[in-house]
């Protein structure tokens, strides 16, 4: 099940992100609103600012553990020189990936046995 992707993909994140910890025990986040690699883009091509969703791609940050599986949809990897550049050092230990569309991320929970019961 993924509730918290659900969530995500219905309501956005607004400026933030939201963590999701996977029964497996490995963690992704995602985010979709302003600022963030998210389609529609909030801002950008005609979309408002203020638009909260629903969303059908996304950022996702895989944190160190989770691999991201083969295909089109993972494509869009951020280098991690660009995130240390941009003072993310703890995220150039994960992989940060942009516009990933809903269905990919879902497929990626599922297959590490969905979301944890126990979130933080």
């Amino acid at each position: 099940m993924t509730p918290l992707l659900n969530l995500t993909a219905l309501q956005g994140t607004g400026y933030g992100a939201r963590a999701i910890h996977l029964a497996d025990g490995t963690c992704l986040s995602v985010a979709a609103g302003p600022r963030a690699a998210c389609r529609p883009e909030p801002g950008h091509e005609g979309v408002p600012e203020t638009y909260a969703g629903p969303f059908t791609s996304l950022e996702v940050y895989l944190f160190p553990g989770l691999d991201a599986p083969a295909g089109d949809a993972w494509h869009a990897e951020v280098e991690p020189d660009v995130l240390i550049a941009a003072h993310f050092v703890v995220k150039a230990e994960g992989r940060l990936f942009e516009t990933v569309p809903v269905e990919a991320v879902r497929a990626l929970i599922e297959a590490h046995g969905g979301e944890s019961t126990q979130q933080p």
